[in-house]
């Protein structure tokens, strides 16, 4: 089966390179390039949670050089939805489709606009990775995948899927509601990823600062209500237990940490900064959303090193 990652970061090179790892034929697209060089030079190289290995798959930075593909994984930030729905339209074989595992919300309307309904398989992810450098990528959570077909069937595809995400440890739970399963992601993401790249903290630091798990559960609070006023009904029930209870003993570095690391842009428009911005239209607050996201804005923001030394800020 050949199988497309738009996007070789964190996730991307988790998933790609456990299903290179077992066999499948796997081609990478990404921007960095010095990481899509190390690995055309000395492959992929995986550590931690899945073992210590290397695999060689393809990688380029030039949508045109991809192979034709049978299933796309999108691993992009939300913010490259777009750019990857056109790579995935480019690069899918006729009976081809794409599966989003990204954070945030809006996505698969992104993708169904440009692919339609058939090509579009919708997914999340609790499983972690942490770039350790170019063509390195260490796997630091090994949680569930949730994936579905949009119209909750059971098709042959979802059935392979599961099975070639099995195989390559990355514990597939296929599901009816797909759609309801990323609304509680989301509130999860928006719970944990900015407060935790705000503070430095991981997440089982924030129940060691008082202020900081009362902060939490606002933020968690906002985000189920708005979830609700959409009339989405969410998994489970308390919301604010289970992700407090996730984050006792989770220690990893959520993504939204390391793109601030790598001074990149995050994720959180389509994270907090989504809740605060459609909890008005619903007659809802968000103020703990609204602070999280105006300092995050903040936080984008680097110091670089000018020539003669001094810094100076500039946004990325």
């Amino acid at each position: 089966m050949q199988i497309v990652v738009i996007g070789a970061g964190n996730m991307g090179s988790v998933y790609g390179g456990n299903l290179s790892r077992i066999g499948q034929e796997v081609a990478f697209l990404d921007i960095w390039t010095e990481h899509v060089a190390a690995i055309q030079a000395g492959g992929l190289h995986i550590t931690g949670l899945t073992g210590d290995f290397i695999v060689r798959p393809y990688a380029t930075t030039d949508v045109s050089r991809l192979p034709k593909a049978d299933a796309v994984l999108i691993c992009v930030n939300a913010y490259s939805t777009p750019e990857a729905a056109r790579a995935a339209q480019t690069v899918l074989k006729e009976t081809g489709y794409c599966l989003t595992l990204q954070n945030g919300v809006g996505n698969i309307e992104v993708l169904l606009e440009l692919l339609g309904p058939r090509r579009v398989l919708a997914g999340l992810s609790f499983q972690s990775g942490d770039l350790s450098g170019p063509g390195s990528v260490r796997h630091t959570n090994n949680g569930p995948t949730y994936i579905g077909e949009l119209d909750r069937s059971r098709s042959p595809r979802l059935a392979q899927l599961t099975e070639l995400l099995k195989n390559a440890g990355m514990n597939p739970d296929p599901v009816d509601d797909v759609v309801a399963t990323i609304w509680a992601k989301f509130v999860h993401n928006c719970g944990i990823n900015a407060l935790c790249a705000i503070t430095g903290l991981r997440p089982g630091n924030i129940q060691e600062v008082p202020e900081l798990l009362e902060f939490q559960r606002r933020i968690i609070e906002e985000a189920v209500s708005l979830v609700r006023a959409k009339n989405v009904t969410l998994p489970n029930g308390d919301m604010v237990a289970a992700i407090q209870e996730y984050c006792s003993h989770k220690f990893h570095r959520p993504s939204m940490m390391q793109h601030l690391d790598r001074k990149q842009q995050t994720e959180i428009d389509s994270l907090n900064g989504y809740v605060a911005r459609e909890s008005p239209r619903y007659g809802l607050q968000a103020l703990a959303n609204e602070a999280l996201t105006m300092l995050m804005k903040g936080r984008e923001h680097r110091p670089i090193a000018t020539h003669d030394g001094e810094e100076q800020l500039t946004r990325k």
